[in-house]
């Protein structure tokens, strides 16, 4: 007997895209299986459901309606979304987010970092699960994350205030203690994330990483810096739906536990990739910063460290950051005491030295040039 099923995933990313050709590849192996076509293409509206006559569906439930919509149907289901805890009547198989959320935290750690946050929509359960996961291996490490928390307005489109103050993300994502690493849930929330950090003049990936999820290369490589993402096993995901669906057409009995498949991996872009870099002495230019910036050091020691001029290494340091080494001495003695103002309460005298400055106006100066504000004026906006 040959069965028809439909398939209810909607091709407008790469993540979708894959998710479908995963079930296509399985039903191609199955001589009683083929999936119904619309015209040229295999994907059939969930609302035309109602009158078909189908021996059952693969489809995405994101919304709270769709959920409700596919749970009263009288053919069985499979359901590629995890949105919602989905009813014990609608199987489902998605990523194992938690997994997600680790790859995340494991790759944000091993650049060095010890400053992190999360950015998701935490309605949704797979974006909660992420997070959860992305918390449990930071914790190990002894180190937590800051939440910011996406709303979406009656229009459907996401604003951004934080978890606690409910501020925009541009206030969101100012207060956060530089360098950071940021683990976004979706690439789009990444994309946006990095556009407003690139007008708070923070750069990425060295004041700021950024991570995504789905690995939609429209969104990854055409961001400024390339977007780094974790791919999900969407093709394996389609593949095992397929699977279960074959297996519930036949009468076996549903799954108890949603099916959950590791995530296929994490693709570095320049967005949390030092190494991305192509030139090493400027890359050892950058780590030498990192560990000297307390100190007094100027250009010309940073060139005699890495073995070049002061300047063949100014002009290798405009092509790889698109500006001068004495900049970026400048930026990571102010991160250091944006983190210092906002994590203790060390005098502003004391961290102007702290940070290699030899006089509290010049770090004050300093400060304000690169900030908009005087360190007092950033220690009570943190603690505001």
């Amino acid at each position: 007997m040959n069965h028809e099923i439909a398939v209810s995933i909607e091709p407008v990313s790469d993540n979708n895209q894959a998710m479908l050709r995963g079930v296509i590849d399985y039903v191609n192996k199955q001589s009683d299986l083929q999936v119904h076509k619309i015209g040229a293409i295999p994907f059939f509206p969930l609302e035309r459901l109602v009158n078909w006559n189908g021996a059952g569906v693969i489809c995405t439930t994101e919304k709270p309606e769709c959920l409700d919509f596919v749970a009263k149907l009288k053919i069985p289901c499979v359901s590629v979304s995890l949105h919602q805890k989905p009813p014990a009547s609608i199987s489902t198989v998605h990523s194992d987010n938690e997994a997600i959320g680790k790859l995340a935290a494991d790759h944000l750690l091993e650049i060095g970092l010890r400053k992190f946050a999360f950015v998701g929509h935490l309605n949704w359960l797979h974006n909660q699960e992420r997070l959860s996961g992305f918390q449990n291996e930071l914790r190990k490490k002894g180190v937590d994350c800051e939440i910011i928390n996406v709303q979406f307005n009656k229009s459907k489109k996401w604003v951004w205030p934080s978890e606690l103050q409910q501020r925009p993300l541009t206030e969101a994502l100012r207060k956060l203690h530089k360098p950071v690493g940021l683990f976004a849930a979706h690439d789009e929330f990444a994309h946006d994330v990095i556009e407003k950090f690139k007008s708070l003049e923070i750069r990425i990936p060295y004041d700021a990483a950024v991570i995504g999820v789905n690995n939609n290369r429209l969104i990854c490589e055409t961001t400024t810096p390339p977007l780094s993402s974790i791919a999900q096993s969407a093709h394996q995901i389609g593949y095992r739906a397929g699977k279960l669906l074959h297996d519930l057409i036949q009468g076996h009995k549903p799954p108890t536990q949603i099916t959950r498949l590791p995530p296929e991996g994490l693709i570095a872009r320049r967005s949390s990739d030092y190494s991305a870099i192509t030139d090493d002495q400027v890359v050892s230019a950058l780590n030498y910063i990192v560990l000297r910036c307390g100190h007094p050091i100027t250009v010309v020691d940073v060139a005699e460290h890495v073995g070049l001029s002061r300047r063949t290494l100014d002009k290798r340091c405009i092509s790889s950051l698109g500006y001068p080494m004495a900049e970026q001495i400048r930026r990571s003695r102010i991160n250091k005491a944006r983190q210092l103002l906002g994590s203790t309460n060390i005098q502003i005298t004391s961290i102007g030295f702290m940070c290699g400055y030899e006089s509290p106006s010049g770090f004050v100066r300093a400060f304000r040039e690169l900030t908009g504000m005087t360190p007092g004026e950033h220690r009570r906006r943190i603690r505001g």
